[in-house]
């Protein structure tokens, strides 16, 4: 039976990796704010002279950097003379003088609610119509039959003071000196700022896209480091009952993890310095900037808290003693059913954890989209929930692929036992939680398609549930035969393969989570 089905999971597997390829391949612009219309519209030509441009944005919004931009048909950037926000996702621009004819560019900087700067353009044309008065006012020959009089004062005017005020002019030397002034001030007209060209102020520059993909990267890292590190910790006290080299071997992984957090989370502030001009004070008055903070305060408190040293390896009560363990680390690497217990010792590894927990209520939609304090507390418990899930996976995987290596199989039969039971109400809590903020984010069922936000959170809900399928074949498959036959080298080569596709399953959800974090909606 296993032969077959492992086939089908790895198909089930490709189908999910190219699911999620095709989501994210149009890679629109990312953030929880986006660029809604604007009055012009893009490429719309109107009637002129026009005094007042109005942009509107899909949430809350606040100028940064260069705010917004006009670039004017002669070449010059303009700023416009007053910015009045309306109800915080619509800014009114008002010019002073007026548009006049031509083909203007708008450019616009702005920051979303939780400060991950965006930018785009658009273009429109200004017609100003001629006036039909212009021609009446060419009858010019009021004004030239005055100008035939001059001629007649003018010449008794030169007759009568050319004698005297000719004569010095023609000997004075000062007709010699105007041909240097005359060269001075075309040399003052090279400084003038050179003409910039629509179609490259249009383009801008690539900083925020640079500095969105700076930031994803940031994520990712900080999410595995999460999810995979607290989930390990969890597996530690309620599934894992091994050797104290198997435990080891766990801790370490989890100072991996929090290494992996404070990593993401310092990329994650360089990628806010790519497009806030602003010192680091200024910074952490920002929520990205809280978030981010927590993040590499966490990482760096569970690297430090989780000490080889950290916690102590107890016995199960009908097995060895826990001075039997304790010795057996040095004399029989066989001795399992040891139990992880963690101490006051490693507090500071825990708060490590919570604080960055605490860092997603000043992040991602939590602070752009629905009720913040539900938005936070559905976050916490899905986070918490998928750490548990997915980290006991992953503990689990290491831990059969040592007991591989060692050709020891002990107690491999009961930890599926235990993790099957706590895996099913985490994966409940994984759904509800996770139904709870999608719905809290879109505003209709139709932008789960018609949205890229959307087609990355169906390709994340396949991965989950291709997931959950493979935790139900370990569940209701492979643990009744192991429980029978715990020492079948055929079920644990079958509980391998399916434990190590979960776990890549999970990675490949953690980095469409990623996405999801910044994703436009």
């Amino acid at each position: 039976m296993s032969m077959h089905v492992v086939p089908r999971t790895r198909v089930l597997l490709l189908a999910v990796i190219a699911a999620c390829l095709a989501a994210l391949w149009p890679s629109a612009a990312f953030a929880h704010t986006d660029f809604e219309s604007s009055t012009p519209a893009d490429g719309a030509t109107v009637e002129g002279p026009l005094s007042e441009i109005t942009v509107t944005f899909t949430s809350s919004a606040e100028p940064a950097g260069e705010g917004f931009e006009l670039l004017e048909p002669s070449g010059e950037i303009r700023q416009p003379t007053s910015i009045a926000p309306t109800d915080g996702t619509t800014f009114v621009l008002t010019y002073d003088p007026p548009l006049e004819a031509g083909t203007y560019g708008l450019r616009w900087h702005v920051r979303a609610g939780d400060a991950h700067p965006i930018d785009g353009s658009f273009s429109f044309t200004v017609d100003v119509p001629v006036p039909t008065t212009t021609a009446p006012v060419t009858t010019t020959p009021a004004t030239t039959a005055p100008a035939t009089t001059t001629p007649a004062t003018t010449p008794p005017v030169t007759t009568e003071s050319a004698g005297a005020t000719t004569m010095p002019a023609t000997t004075l030397p000062p007709p010699d000196r105007t041909p240097t002034t005359a060269a001075a001030t075309p040399a003052a007209s090279p400084t003038t700022v050179p003409p910039v060209a629509l179609d490259e102020f249009l383009a801008g520059d690539d900083t925020a896209d640079d500095a969105a993909w700076v930031g994803r990267v940031g994520r990712t890292f900080t999410f595995l480091g999460l999810i995979f590190g607290l989930g390990t910790v969890a597996a530690l006290v309620w599934v894992i009952r091994g050797r104290r080299d198997e435990i080891a071997a766990e801790l370490n992984w989890v100072r991996i993890a929090g290494l992996a957090i404070a990593l993401g989370g310092l990329i994650e502030w360089a990628g806010l310095h790519m497009t806030h001009d602003a010192v680091a004070t200024e910074l952490l008055r920002t929520k990205a900037g809280v978030a981010v903070a927590l993040k590499i305060v966490g990482g760096l408190a569970v690297l430090i808290g989780f000490h080889p040293g950290v916690g102590r390896v107890v016995a199960p009560a009908r097995s060895l003693s826990a001075a039997t363990l304790t010795d057996a680390a040095s004399s029989d690497t066989r001795a399992a059913g040891g139990r992880w217990v963690p101490t006051t010792s490693a507090a500071i590894g825990l708060i490590g954890f919570a604080l960055v927990l605490a860092s997603f209520w000043f992040d991602g939609h939590t602070v752009s989209r629905g009720w913040w304090p539900l938005h936070a507390a559905v976050n916490l418990v899905h986070v918490l929930a998928a750490a548990v899930w997915a980290g006991g996976v992953f503990a689990m995987t290491t831990i059969v692929f040592m007991r591989r290596r060692s050709d020891d199989p002990t107690d491999t039969a009961s930890m599926v036992v235990r993790f099957s039971s706590i895996a099913g109400f985490a994966l409940a809590a994984v759904a509800v939680a996770g139904a709870v903020m999608t719905f809290s984010i879109i505003d209709e069922p139709g932008d789960l398609f018609s949205t890229q936000w959307g087609r990355v959170m169906v390709a994340k809900i396949v991965g989950v549930a291709v997931a959950a399928l493979l935790g139900a074949y370990n569940h209701f498959r492979i643990r009744p035969s192991l429980e029978q036959r715990p020492d079948d080298p055929a079920l644990l080569a079958d509980l391998r393969r399916t434990l190590a596709i979960e776990s890549g399953l999970f990675v490949l959800i953690v980095l469409l989570t990623s996405w999801l974090v910044a994703a436009a909606i």
